[in-house]
């Protein structure tokens, strides 16, 4: 009687065995998916001090870079996997990228400048607008034939990309639709996004030199340029705070119309209070620029003493396009400086491109402008005092 009943037994065993036995075999078939993000862990990361916008984390195969969104706070923009050679398993094949880099296209002036502290500008094949390029080095290299032209950074000439095929494309992220970065991510050319110009301060902005050492294997170079220029920094931030006085400032000038004036949380905002200056929108928390008409430039910043990154060839050269510019104190005693103590025929301007891995350089320029008894012999380099 007892027969059946161990039949039964025993036949669901070896059902239940056949299965376990059938997974085993089919999963060793088929690869297993990549774990989940949140359940990995990385065995060390990059220390990042100034910078918000992105984070890279170390993991035993490969390199994360994570890029955040700077316009939805907490958001992630993109993650690149970064592996020694192909056959890596990554969390997602499509943004890994084999480094270190032995070609890549740019599409701002910045890019250069950090390729070029990293001694890595022979790799850029291709350039968006090289022609505004200040770097003498990149213009030599342009002139060799080994930069081929992409056309504009906001309608790049992604054909040509193509035809170039670089191991990727690094482009800056505007917050709208790139029709370019998904065609070319399409093509199997990846595409990653540099936000270092939405940092709200130097520091900030110079420690992108982190996120492009990733893509060539030189962390430890890029800490170590990085610790420097902050060090040069803080200990210029510091001499500042000796100055006996705090000139008032102008910044800017109009534009049809309107005065575009950096707030006080902005880079620029940031840099001109390091050089201990005073500023009517200092305390001004805008994101972005705050649009003045010239009747209220002029009720708020009639008598300051000094007239920052005035944008025109010479002092008659802005009198002309507006008689009213004689109104500010700081014309009338030819205190006016532009942002052209660096540029090319063509309107490179090395400000807006070596400025961003010298932080300490642009303090440096703006606290010898504001304060001139503190650094008596130093030459400027960025700005420029206007002449007639």
């Amino acid at each position: 009687m007892k027969r059946p009943l161990l039949s039964s037994v025993f036949s669901s065993l070896l059902f239940l065995i056949g299965i376990v036995f059938l997974s085993i075999i089919f999963s060793s078939c088929h690869p297993h998916p990549a774990q989940s993000e949140k359940s990995l862990r990385p065995d060390s990361s990059a220390v990042i001090g100034y910078a918000h916008g992105f984070s890279i984390d170390y993991f035993r195969n490969y390199t994360r870079l994570t890029v955040y969104n700077p316009w939805k706070k907490g958001n992630i923009s993109a993650v690149y996997y970064l592996i020694p050679h192909a056959g890596i398993a990554t969390p997602d094949p499509k943004l890994t990228i084999i480094v270190p880099l032995h070609s890549m296209a740019a599409t701002s002036c910045t890019h250069v400048a950090f390729l070029e502290a990293l001694h890595e500008l022979s790799t850029l094949t291709g350039m968006a607008s090289p022609q505004l390029v200040y770097s003498a080095a990149f213009r030599q290299l342009d002139a060799e034939g080994k930069i081929l032209d992409l056309g504009d950074p906001f309608h790049l000439n992604v054909e040509k990309t193509m035809e170039l095929h670089p191991q990727m494309v690094m482009m800056t992220n505007y917050n709208q639709i790139n029709t370019a970065a998904d065609q070319l991510v399409q093509a199997g050319i990846p595409v990653v996004f540099n936000d270092e110009w939405m940092e709200s301060t130097p520091l900030g902005r110079a420690e992108w030199i982190k996120f492009v050492a990733a893509f060539y294997n030189k962390g430890k170079l890029a800490d170590s340029l990085f610790q420097n220029m902050t060090t040069r920094y803080l200990a210029l931030k510091q001499l500042a705070r000796q100055a006996s006085d705090r000139p008032s400032i102008l910044v800017g000038n109009s534009f049809k119309g309107t005065w575009y004036m950096p707030s006080g949380t902005g880079f620029m905002g940031h840099l001109l209070a390091d050089a201990q200056c005073s500023y009517y929108f200092s305390n001004d928390t805008t994101v972005g620029s705050i649009p003045v008409n010239f009747e209220q430039a002029l009720q708020h910043f009639r008598n300051a003493g000094v007239w920052l990154n005035c944008s025109s060839l010479n002092l008659t050269a802005l009198q002309n396009s507006d008689s009213r510019y004689q109104l500010f104190k700081s014309f009338q005693n030819q205190q006016v400086y532009s942002l052209d103590g660096r540029i090319t025929q063509n309107g490179g301007n090395d400000f807006w491109e070596g400025g961003v891995v010298h932080p300490d350089i642009l303090l440096r320029d703006y606290i010898r402008v504001l304060h001139p008894e503190l650094l008596p012999n130093q030459p400027l380099v960025y700005l420029m005092k206007m002449t007639k």
